[in-house]
């Protein structure tokens, strides 16, 4: 049965509740003695007219050939009766939630009407060969309910019989209830394969054909991990973040379908076997492998649990995935377990500088060197930048003189709330405090104030290990809407373009010169609204030290603003070397240094020449030609006869002809690459292939339009290549002094035409 199938069956556990308020009267006992005067009015339209959940000892499902007996176990220490099934031979624990649900359709179930003994035909009834039959045995009395062929009204409903010391009595049942009562006995059977809650394991022991370790914690009752047993990686710490993947994936192993123990067993090949040790030594342990192909589910993997009881079972191919992570990947490489919403206060001590910053409300406060408000999103990238560094190596007792932690650079003291999960409730302070040395070459190490592994970072984090004053700044740069901008000049190498803005609000092109060449308005219009206002990622240093590639800058955007002597004035940006998340940058006049998000090099990053020399008016062909350097090729021609278009010598051929027509209307470059002559690599000396649109007279309202030799444009295609990650090919429009590059799906049905 299918997991919708069977949430369709809970849902109409819920109905099944409030019909209990309709239906007829029957009297169903279950019970020791007798029913109360109060049980049978307060349950007289039910089926069960006394329901005494404690009292039931066994309840037997037969369906479709299979047989599930669901009994009770002893009470444990705690006074609870958890449910076992037995399938055939086998006994398994059964999933409590499902058998509740299960015991309590019975309990709010009512019949639809009775049936008068001999009204039906016992044939039609079909209690001979019932589609599901349920047994309740309590206090040594046995109650009997058989579902069988479908009754005339209402539309889905069945016939039911109900057999008790008292007699046999024969009801109709909604289509509901005989849905929410037909389950597949294995339905029962308990389906999580990991037989411990995580709080309850002190130790996973983890095996794969690659790799063998274990998790065990730090302390008895500690949240916190470390990497043992067989593995260069023993005594590290394990990520916070990694180990909670690595409990969901577990979380999530619950079997998707059963196998037969053999059948697991021929199709078992473990990607990763682990081991959960319990912290109660009396326990036993458990042990689960995962991995193989299960049989006709090939979405899924063999998963058997082998120890404390054996389950076989299918699970999804990423429970085998989530499971099977390396020692190398569970190493903690951050320097705080901390995450940025959970902190409350930081300090950077290094000598006598020190620099202090607490949360307050959404936004922080400075505390040292000045008394002040901070930005939140200043703030933020401050905790970010901290949070964000990761180690390369972690190292177990080093040599700390060796690692310049004799004598340290700084100290950082990092205060987190967490909230309680204790019963008194209330948050939980952790301070965590990491001591960095003194640079040796190109790395600083860092040790851990609580666990003393010592982290390798390349010495240029110490921009973020101890910030200066100017990371508090606000992070817009440029507070000016694009409105004010009048002209935006970019330098990159030997590439200059500027561009100035319209009367009409649009761009014109004032540098480079050239036949054709205009400026693209929508290009230039991301510029100038990606630049103004300018909001930056983060400021790194008050100066530029010069390793930051701002001494030659690889992009130089000047946007002059404003107008008139009085409010003209121009704003320069320098672009330097790249980072993870933008670039370093700072502008002219401001020695600090900040990162700039991608978006500035990706505006700034190309010639904003305009895209729509490609544009036709599909209206205004009379003749297309598209011809191929190779003089033995011949020509394809599409030609408008009337209103259609049709290709000359093969009228019939209208399917291609319509792909010419859609590729000519589609045919948007994505962006101009150089200009002036076409560069050899670029295959346009000579074009392979040209494609000859023949235009209509403008304002021509003739029914055969004559041909406008001025109006006749060329398309050279050139040589195929690939642009920043997609596949492209070279084209230039004749008369246009720019090479543009073309999706090569927006070509091919060109280059199709001669292969």
């Amino acid at each position: 049965m299918s997991l919708a199938a069977t949430a369709k069956r809970h849902a109409t556990t819920i109905v099944l509740s409030v019909l209990a308020v309709s239906g007829a009267v029957y009297v169903f006992v279950i019970d020791r003695g007798a029913v109360t005067t109060q049980e049978a009015e307060q349950r007289k339209r039910n089926i069960f007219i006394a329901w005494r959940p404690d009292d039931i000892s066994e309840v037997t499902i037969e369906r479709s050939g299979k047989t599930g007996k669901l009994t009770r176990r002893a009470p444990d220490a705690r006074g609870q009766r958890f449910w076992d099934v037995s399938l055939g031979a086998a006994t398994f624990s059964a999933e409590e939630q499902q058998v509740d649900q299960f015991l309590g359709t019975l309990e709010f179930a009512t019949y639809e009407r009775a049936v008068a003994s001999g009204s039906v035909e016992p044939s039609a009834l079909g209690m001979d060969h019932p589609r599901l039959r349920v047994s309740v045995t309590t206090s040594g009395r046995t109650t009997q309910l058989t579902l069988g062929a479908a009754a005339s009204s209402p539309p889905g409903a069945v016939y039911a019989e109900v057999k008790t010391d008292a007699g046999t009595n024969l009801f109709v049942v909604t289509k509901e209830l005989a849905e929410a009562l037909d389950m597949d006995p294995e339905f029962l059977r308990a389906r999580r394969l990991v037989p411990y809650s995580s709080p309850d394991i002190a130790r996973f022991e983890v095996v794969s054909p690659s790799f063998a370790y274990h998790l065990e914690r730090a302390q008895p009752d500690s949240d916190e991990m470390r990497l043992a047993g067989p593995t260069k990686e023993a005594k590290k710490r394990v990520s916070r973040r990694v180990f909670d993947e690595f409990l969901s994936t577990l979380g999530r192993t619950d079997a998707a379908s059963f196998l037969a123990d053999d059948v697991a067993d021929k199709a078992s090949s473990p990607a990763v076997t682990i081991t959960f040790v319990p912290k109660d030594s009396a326990r036993p342990r458990g042990v689960l492998a995962v991995g193989g192909d299960c049989p006709d589910k090939p979405e899924h993997v063999v998963a058997i649990q082998r120890e404390p009881t054996r389950i076989s079972a299918c699970v999804p191919k990423a429970i085998a995935d989530g499971l099977t992570k390396s020692p190398d990947a569970l190493v903690d490489r951050a320097l705080f377990v901390g995450s940025l919403d959970e902190v409350q206060e930081v300090a950077f001590t290094s000598g006598d500088k020190r620099l202090e910053l607490a949360r307050k409300g959404t936004a922080f406060h400075q505390r040292m060197p000045v008394d002040r408000e901070v930005d939140a999103s200043a703030g933020r990238a401050l905790l970010e930048g901290l949070l964000g560094l990761r180690a390369t190596d972690v190292l177990i007792d080093p040599d700390r003189a060796a690692m310049g932690l004799d004598k340290p650079y700084g100290t950082i003291r990092l205060t987190s709330l967490l909230p309680a999960h204790g019963e008194d409730g209330g948050d939980v302070e952790r301070v965590e405090e990491i001591v960095v040395g003194a640079p040796r070459g190109d790395v600083v190490a860092v040790s851990r104030g609580k666990d003393g592994d010592v982290l390798v970072l390349p010495a240029a984090a110490l921009r973020d290990l101890f910030p200066s004053d100017v990371a508090l700044r606000s992070l817009t740069v440029i507070d000016h809407p694009e409105t004010v901008v009048r002209a935006l000049r970019i330098e990159q190498g030997d590439r200059v373009q500027r561009i100035e803005r319209t009367a009409e609000g649009g761009w014109k092109l004032t540098e480079p010169s050239g036949r054709g060449l205009a400026a693209d308005i929508g290009l230039g219009s991301d510029v100038a609204t990606t630049l103004f206002p300018l909001k930056v990622e983060r400021f790194v240093a008050e100066k530029d030290d010069g390793s930051f590639g701002l001494d030659k800058p690889r992009i130089v955007i000047d946007a002059d603003i404003g107008s008139g002597d009085a409010g003209a004035r121009n704003i320069r940006v320098l672009i330097g070397a790249p980072t993870t998340s933008g670039s370093f940058a700072r502008i002219a006049g401001d020695d600090a240094v900040f990162v700039a998000p991608r978006a500035v090099e990706a505006v700034a990053n190309q010639w904003l020449l305009d895209r729509a020399v490609f544009s036709l008016d599909l209206g205004d062909i009379v003749k297309v030609t598209v011809a191929s350097t190779d003089k033995g090729k011949k020509p394809l021609v599409l030609e408008r006869v009337g209103d259609a278009l049709r290709i000359v010598g093969d009228p019939s051929a209208t399917a291609r002809a319509a792909e010419l027509r859609d590729a000519l209307g589609e045919l948007a470059p994505d962006v101009a690459v150089s200009v002036g002559a076409p560069r050899k690599e670029q295959g346009l000396d000579p074009p392979a292939l040209t494609v000859t649109i023949e235009r209509a007279r403008r304002d021509d309202g003739s029914s055969s339009p004559v041909v406008d030799p001025q109006r006749t444009v060329r398309f050279l295609f050139g040589s195929t290549d690939v642009h920043r990650g997609r596949e492209i090919v070279y084209a230039r429009r004749d008369g246009v002094d720019a090479t543009y590059v073309i999706p090569q799906s927006k070509a091919r049905v060109f280059y199709d035409t001669f292969r």
